[in-house]
């Protein structure tokens, strides 16, 4: 070792960067660069050179390697260093110092995991979930995009699904982010009332009638909704459809009372349209759905699948209110809890899923809940999570995250292109830790 600069170590001779050193003392290093560097008595050789004396060996260029001090113990000038090997005495994700588990964190808790395709989010994700496990956390939730956590999630005894849409627990803004109303450029007030009368209706309905086609009576419910006007509670009903049709006016007026079912009825005759296009949204989102029940009780353990959609464009509105409401259903709880959020960035292109997973983000620690946002590329909310960093192939991409480390960023920036499968550097406020997933 050649010099020590505060916490960085300048070790003659050339080690691959994402390398592990340690000195005679213990001192632990983690290789972040490499050049030709002048010796620190350059000066000297060139003041010799230009007074036509002989130059010592000892005084030409060397090569130098450049490595963040990663340990307590501070190498002293002058030790000798060597490459070590991890310290792994079992699958896992390891610092320097041994195993780590990062979801054990005093400042911010909530973590952001980039790195490119093949290198080895997934499996470190999977760490994460086996962590969470372990550690006694009540509920485990994975938002799967690319199906890829079934195996670990049967693993510890949950269950991969799609999506459900519980339409009887769902708030006024989940209803209106399950059937796209929140996207409609007109106030979707008027709208929003007519969903929540037919939903309160419907489920009023539901507890007193056993149903067994879920979406059919839905949409016999609609066309009565639609109708409105024109049935008659108190007829006799022709038929089985009619029976139904009928029996979900009188929960209406039952759920509204007299008065304000009569003023429905003349409100309906005047906004027909208004109507119309309440129940098309609505009964769209319901034939989209993957899942439709009246209510479901959030798992203990399960991965989400969200690749499961009939349809992709109807994803994100779907996709949007189940996030919602189990981000809501989370925070009632009050209970430890991870959310694994993958492809984050996709999220944050929708103004309305940017603002939830926002506000999740910054009451969620409050309530016990630890989110893991899982990506490619760099995105909006990493200034509000710690960094765990795998090799990022993008220059441009690679300095911008670089440029949040505590310590080197210009070194970290060349570091994180040339970091193979498995090596990640961690971030956490105060300095980088590298890591390493062994399987």
């Amino acid at each position: 070792m050649i010099g020590v600069h505060g916490r960085v170590a300048r070790i003659a001779g050339f080690y691959r960067p994402g390398a592990l050193l340690e000195s005679e003392s213990g001192a632990r290093m983690l290789v972040v660069g490499r050049r030709k560097a002048l010796h620190p008595h350059f000066m000297e050789a060139l003041r010799l050179a230009r007074d036509g004396e002989p130059v010592p060996a000892e005084h030409e260029v060397v090569s130098v390697s450049r490595a963040l001090i990663v340990s307590e113990q501070v190498p002293e000038p002058g030790e000798r260093v060597r490459e070590v090997e991890w310290r792994a005495e079992r699958p896992g994700v390891y610092g320097p110092e041994g195993e780590v588990n990062l979801l054990k964190h005093e400042g911010i808790p909530h973590v952001t995991i980039i790195a490119s395709t093949g290198m080895g989010k997934t499996t470190l994700v999977k760490m994460l979930l086996r962590q969470a496990a372990s550690a006694g956390f009540r509920h485990i939730i994975v938002l799967d995009m690319h199906d890829e956590y079934g195996d670990v999630v049967r693993e510890l005894g949950g269950e991969a699904a799609p999506p459900v849409l519980p339409l009887c627990d769902l708030t006024d803004h989940e209803l209106l982010a399950a059937t796209g109303l929140l996207r409609v450029a007109t106030s979707p007030i008027r709208m929003m009332r007519y969903l929540r009368y037919f939903v309160r209706a419907f489920c009023r309905l539901a507890e007193k009638t056993e149903i067994e086609n879920l979406r059919a009576a839905l949409e016999r419910a609609g066309d009565a909704m639609l109708l409105l006007d024109v049935i008659s509670p108190d007829a006799k009903a022709l038929d089985e459809r009619e029976t139904l049709t009928r029996e979900f006016i009188r929960a209406l007026r039952d759920e509204l009372g007299p008065t304000a079912f009569n003023a429905l009825r003349e409100v309906v005759r005047k906004d027909e349209e208004r109507m119309a296009a309440t129940m098309m949204y609505l009964m769209w989102a319901v034939e989209h759905a993957p899942r439709v029940e009246l209510h479901w009780e959030l798992p203990d353990i399960v991965a989400i699948q969200l690749l499961e959609f009939r349809s992709i464009f109807a994803m994100s509105d779907i996709a949007l209110a189940v996030m919602s409401y189990i981000f809501r259903r989370l925070m009632e709880l009050k209970e430890p809890a991870l959310v694994v959020i993958e492809e984050a960035p996709r999220l944050l292109q929708d103004e309305t899923a940017r603002r939830n997973l926002e506000l999740f983000l910054s009451q969620a620690r409050k309530f016990g809940v630890t989110a893991v946002l899982v990506s490619q590329t760099p995105h909006d909310l990493v200034q509000n999570t710690r960094l765990v960093l795998g090799r990022v192939q993008n220059v441009a991409w690679a300095r911008k995250l670089a440029e949040l480390a505590p310590q080197m960023p210009g070194e970290l920036a060349r570091l994180l292109p040339q970091l193979g499968r498995g090596e990640f550097a961690h971030l956490d406020g105060q300095r980088v830790v590298p890591l390493r997933v062994i399987v």
